[in-house]
């Protein structure tokens, strides 16, 4: 669907003169003198191209704004369209976080060394609400009272 948005709004931006041509027709009537030398829209008119090519505009950024909800959605592992990372709990997307910035550091290191150990992940359970947090959180994140 994004793609079918984005093609639409670059034939709107692309023949945005001739759509405003026929939009102005519809609008208002041709004019009954000569003094119209371009013929292409009347005096009050001159706005039409500006409104169709901001529309055109709008359609490939929403067409663009849908590939990258599904590509998103398809990266975190979350099924049912568009529902992007959301639905993930915060505990799986910190361990999605740090498998992702291990995978980064450890693609720096000289070949032929071996990976390094695993980093061991200290969590502090709040009083309140029984929820896991890093070591160093002052706060909760999920009732607020101080840790």
């Amino acid at each position: 669907m994004g793609l079918v948005l984005i093609g639409a709004g670059l034939v709107v931006f692309r023949y945005s003169a001739y759509i405003a041509g026929q939009l102005d027709s519809y609008i208002s009537p041709p004019p009954t003198d000569g003094n119209n030398i371009t013929g292409l829209v009347s005096p009050g008119g001159w706005y039409l191209p500006y409104a169709v090519w901001g529309f055109g505009f709008t359609l490939i950024g929403l067409g663009g704004t849908m590939l990258r909800s599904a590509f998103m959605s398809g990266m975190m592992g979350v099924g049912g369209g568009m529902a992007g990372g959301s639905s993930m709990s915060p505990d799986m997307l910190d361990t999605y976080m740090q498998q992702a910035l291990s995978g980064a550091r450890g693609s720096t290191r000289q070949p032929g060394t071996g990976p390094m150990p695993p980093k061991e992940i200290v969590k502090v359970k709040c009083r309140n609400c029984g929820n896991l947090e890093a070591e160093d959180a002052t706060y909760c994140r999920k009732c607020g009272e101080p840790l």
